[in-house]
């Protein structure tokens, strides 16, 4: 397979920059702030804090050899069909020396089993892994690591610390172009806004919609981070993004869940829903906020072409429609995943299609192609993906798509 490389501008450096090789800086003039909360827990070694945006630790105690000891547990077992919640164990909390030393932590689980590599942030920006913690197979229902402490605070976190604020930088940054409006389209639960981008470059032409969301689920970081970079390949304004742009409009809502995201939620909104799962019933704001959103589609107002949600597994794969399920265009999805196949290397991402027919599962995927008709893909990243293999694939597949998206277009 040929690889093209990209030079990119990381578009983490909007949102709570990251790289899970970078290395942490020694002396790094970013530090966190004071920390002014209550602690959750403490002994003479270290203070241990979980108050921040993303932050989760149900519960924590320390042993008299001095270790932590910390209880992570789901925000509901069940979802509403009467499902174990998914196992996406998220936990985030920071630590504050008392005293130089090595500080030893537990994490105990509760309906559920270690997934996540611990990862740590000595400025809330520059992210690595712990070393000597990956993750066992089989995945344990406790896991102990240890952190050789200075002076400096630091967070750790199932993954980045990606925020609502973050999001919301991010969209406001793409809304400084004058053919990208950023609109509210709801309110979560507890009363946050969702944000939707709309691109249309003549808004005195109709042209169909190519519509991507993401961040259903909280603890998905990697889809998030895929999200951006195939969004902003799209706008970039070279060639092939302006013939892109003279034929198609887009439709972006980046965070379709803010509280759960806020929250440290492993899966459910705050109204104890799997938001992709409600695609159908729409009890929750949040899915009903994207419907509504895209209602000109079902009256016939605009044209959808193509729908993509953005999520994270355990590995890089498409969930997608069959090929002997019709879709407009007839066969994209499998043109599209062998063009992007033939320009990367499985060393640079290695992924899998794996179709699924339509079912009465109440997911986006389902919905949208049952709607209309067009290629309704799952998107999703494995949890440990190197970051700049996740921003260059994305370029890639975003790249291929508006290709494929032309052709048929123009041959009309």
């Amino acid at each position: 397979m040929r690889v093209r490389t990209i030079v990119t501008g990381f578009v983490l450096g909007l949102a709570l920059a990251s790289c899970q090789t970078a290395p942490i800086v020694e002396n790094a003039k970013s530090q966190l702030p004071p920390a002014l909360s209550k602690p959750i827990c403490e002994n003479d070694l270290a203070v241990i804090r979980a108050d921040h945006a993303t932050a989760r630790l149900n519960g924590c105690k320390v042993t008299p050899n001095g270790q932590f000891i910390f209880t992570i547990k789901p925000e509901k077992r069940m979802d509403p069909q009467g499902q174990t919640i998914n196992n996406s164990p998220w936990y985030g909390f920071r630590v504050d020396p008392q005293k130089s030393g090595t500080t030893k932590f537990q994490l105990v689980y509760k309906n559920g089993t270690h997934r996540y590599q611990p990862k740590i942030s000595y400025d809330g920006v520059n992210w690595r892994f712990l070393p000597n913690t990956k993750t066992p197979n089989p995945r344990p229902k406790t896991f102990d690591f240890q952190v050789k402490l200075d002076k400096r605070s630091f967070f750790i976190s199932a993954q980045e610390i990606f925020t609502t604020k973050a999001h919301n930088n991010w969209s406001k940054k793409l809304a400084e172009k004058d053919f990208i409006q950023k609109t509210e389209i709801g309110k979560s639960k507890e009363g946050r806004p969702i944000h939707m981008l709309e691109v249309a470059t003549d808004e005195t032409k109709k042209k169909p919609y190519v519509v991507l969301i993401g961040r259903q689920h909280p603890p998905e970081v990697t889809g998030a981070l895929a999200l951006m970079p195939f969004a902003e390949e799209t706008l970039n304004q070279d060639e092939l993004s302006t013939a892109f742009l003279e034929k198609f409009n887009l439709l972006i809502v980046p965070l379709v869940n803010p509280d759960g995201v806020a929250a440290g939620n492993w899966r459910f909104n705050m109204g104890g829903t799997d938001l992709n799962r409600d695609w159908g019933p729409f009890k929750q704001p949040e899915t009903r906020a994207v419907r509504d959103a895209l209602k000109r589609f079902e009256t016939g107002e605009d044209r959808i072409a193509f729908f993509l949600d953005f999520h994270s597994t355990w590995r890089n794969l498409l969930y997608t429609q069959t090929d002997e399920e019709p879709t407009k265009p007839p066969m994209f999805t499998k043109k599209w995943v062998e063009a992007v196949d033939n320009r990367l290397s499985d060393k640079v991402y290695k992924f899998t299609r794996e179709p699924r027919a339509v079912s009465e599962r109440p997911i986006s995927k389902n919905y949208i192609y049952e709607l209309y008709g067009v290629p309704a893909i799952t998107y999703e990243v494995g949890d440990a993906t190197p970051r700049k293999a996740i921003d260059e694939s994305a370029r890639v597949f975003a790249e291929e798509m508006m290709v494929l998206l032309l052709e048929h277009e123009t041959s009309r």
